[in-house]
C-alpha cells in the first residue's frame, strides 16, 4: 500500500472520513499520518536486522586514509560481509572483522607509523568508537573498492505515492499499530488493546517468516 492507502485504511478502521491527498488533512487525519510513520519505525526498531532493510554499498579507498564514514541512513553494519577488490580484473577478497580492542592491540602501532611503510591492500575491517569504518593495513592506493551490506533505518513517508520498505504482505501490521495509537488518542482503551493484540500477532508472524525461518540445504 502507498502512504495514502495506509492512512485511509486506518481511517476506515476507526470510522473516520478518508482523505484524497496527504497534503490536505485535519484533526485525526493529520494524527494518523504521524501514526503511520511511527508504526513503521516501531516495526523496524523491533529487530536489529530485518532482511527487508538490507542495503548494499561500496566505497573507493583513499591512499593513506584508514577511516571512512558510513551512510547516513545506516542502522547497523554487517561487518562479516566486507570484501575488498584490488582492481576490476581481480577477484574480491574477504576482510576479516576485528573488534576495536583487537585492532588497537595488534595493528594500530604499525598503521599509525608516520613513514607509511605498512600501507598496503587492507585485510581487516573494524568499527571505531565514533562508528566509522576502519581498514587495516591503511590503504596504499586510491583505487581499491570495498563492498559491504548494512541495515538501513526508516525514512518517513511524506507523499501520496510513497511506499514503506516493509513488504506488502505485512502492511496490515503497520495499520494495526497505527490503529493502536489512534484509539489511544481517542481515549478508547478497549479498542486500543484489540489493535495492540493484532499488532503483536502480526509482528510475531513477521519474525517467523523473515527471521526465524530455517534454511534448508541440499547437497547435489
Amino acid at each position: 500500500m502507498t502512504f495514502l492507502q495506509l492512512i485511509n485504511s486506518v481511517l476506515r478502521e476507526i470510522n473516520e472520513v478518508e482523505i484524497t491527498t496527504v497534503s490536505s488533512t485535519r484533526g485525526i487525519q493529520t494524527a494518523t499520518k504521524d501514526f503511520i510513520n511511527k508504526a513503521i519505525r516501531d516495526i523496524i526498531n523491533s529487530e536489529v536486522e530485518w532482511p527487508f532493510t538490507v542495503q548494499s554499498d561500496t566505497f573507493t579507498t583513499t591512499d593513506g586514509t584508514a577511516e571512512y564514514s558510513r551512510e547516513s541512513d545506516t542502522k547497523t553494519i554487517d561487518y562479516d560481509s566486507f570484501t575488498v577488490k584490488e582492481s576490476a580484473s581481480t577477484s574480491e577478497k574477504t576482510l576479516r572483522y576485528l573488534s576495536y580492542e583487537e585492532y588497537l592491540e595488534l595493528y594500530n602501532e604499525a598503521d599509525t607509523n608516520p613513514t607509511g611503510d605498512s600501507e598496503a591492500l587492507p585485510t581487516f575491517v573494524y568499527q571505531t568508537p565514533d562508528l566509522k569504518i576502519g581498514l587495516s593495513p591503511v590503504p596504499d592506493k586510491s583505487t581499491y573498492t570495498v563492498a559491504y551490506y548494512y541495515y538501513k533505518t526508516h525514512t518517513d513517508l511524506s507523499s501520496d505515492s510513497d511506499t514503506p520498505i516493509i513488504p506488502d504482505r505485512f502492511h496490515d501490521v503497520i495499520v494495526n499499530r497505527a490503529r493502536y495509537y489512534a484509539h489511544n488518542l481517542r481515549s478508547d482503551p478497549q479498542f486500543a488493546q484489540f489493535a495492540l493484540k493484532d499488532y503483536v500477532e502480526g509482528l510475531q508472524r513477521m519474525r517467523i517468516e523473515l527471521i526465524n525461518k530455517k534454511d534448508y540445504m541440499r547437497a547435489v
